[in-house]
């Protein structure tokens, strides 16, 4: 058979070359920067925030306010009319002795003291009439003063047979009853105010500079609402302890409405600095090369770094404070970047970068 040849008009031939040219993709062409691809997870925007940085800490609250009472006495308790939970008033009885011999006892003393005194001022008389000597003035004066201190001692213990409340509170503890006979000095009652709690802490000595008297402190109890609580730093420490160089921190915790009660376990932060409605970035965004402090961003759909300066760091949300190179609204990256080099364009999740598709608002 023969072979037949088809020729091409020469303005069909050219038509054909564009239409090739036309289809060809940008990325066929060497001469064209392919775009690098970044995840969405991989970039986040900056924005406002509120911020706070601190001190983690943790601990018990106790009452400001614990007393231990003893027993003054060793005789037997007549009446015990207090419970445990019980709220009483500074002065209240909490507990009578029996005082029918404490009672015979004081009077029998004051009577002593009252003859001894009477005794010594007719000594004296005489002593200044030349009638006695200077010796046995000296013996009636001596006299004189045993019976006034076995007066004051029977007296006191005759006041002690009704114990009373050295302070307003609560009775927390009560280890006697009607009947007993505790030792002098064993433990009766045991009397809390729990309007005033004390959170002890402890902190790393490293950082015991940022936290001085007055210094806000935020706590989380648990069956309450979170940040519902707060307190200030009262004392802190003059020394570490040498095992763990750790320094303690007290913590004055109002609660005038009485909802806590000690006991109660805490953790929260001492507040060692805040920034209100600030231009904050994730912690990951956040980079540092020596004394340099930079984040990486896209611009205009294109790799860029900025240095930075950062303020507070609030480490419970992972936001750092950016106070200056940064504006708002910029679509950083807290992905890796090897391979990427400054101006170099780069796409997010297939979208162009400029659109911050997928960033994490914070």
């Amino acid at each position: 058979m023969k072979r037949q040849t088809i020729r091409i008009a020469p303005a069909l031939a050219l038509a054909l070359l564009v239409l090739a040219g036309c289809a060809r993709k940008p990325t066929d062409d060497p001469d064209v920067e392919a775009p690098a691809m970044l995840a969405e997870t991989d970039v986040a925007r900056s924005a406002q925030s509120d911020l706070t940085a601190g001190l983690p800490v943790s601990g018990t609250l106790t009452p400001a306010t614990d007393v231990l009472i003893g027993a003054p006495l060793g005789e037997v308790i007549d009446a015990v009319p207090v419970r445990e939970g019980q709220a009483v008033r500074q002065g209240q009885v909490l507990a009578r002795y029996r005082d029918a011999s404490l009672a015979s006892s004081a009077a029998g003393a004051a009577a002593e003291s009252k003859a001894a005194s009477s005794e010594y001022e007719r000594a004296q008389n005489l002593f200044k009439a030349g009638a006695m000597s200077k010796r046995d003035v000296e013996t009636t004066e001596a006299r004189f003063r045993s019976a006034q201190a076995n007066d004051a001692q029977a007296s006191q213990m005759y006041s002690d047979a009704v114990v009373r409340a050295p302070v307003s509170g609560v009775i927390a503890e009560k280890m006697v009853d009607t009947g007993s006979r505790p030792g002098i000095g064993d433990p009766m009652f045991r009397l809390v105010n729990t309007r005033r709690l004390e959170f002890e802490a402890t902190i790393p000595s490293e950082f015991v500079r940022l936290v001085k008297p007055g210094a806000p402190v935020r706590l989380d109890i648990s069956g309450f609402p979170a940040g519902a609580l707060s307190g200030t730093v009262a004392r802190v420490n003059a020394t570490a302890d040498p095992a763990t160089r750790q320094v303690k921190v007290y913590v004055a915790v109002p609660n005038a409405n009485g909802a806590l009660v000690g006991g109660l376990y805490a953790h929260g932060m001492v507040v060692t600095g805040e920034a209100l409605s600030a231009l904050a970035v994730p912690d990951a965004a956040v980079r540092r090369e020596g004394d340099s402090t930079f984040v990486y961003s896209i611009d205009d759909g294109r790799f860029a770094k900025h240095a930075v300066t950062t303020g507070v760091r609030d480490a419970d949300r992972d936001l750092t404070e950016i106070r200056g190179g940064l504006g708002a609204g910029a679509t950083v990256i807290i992905g890796a970047v090897e391979g990427l080099s400054p101006g170099q364009r780069v796409t997010v999740g297939g979208g162009a970068a400029d659109t911050a598709t997928g960033a994490k608002g914070r």
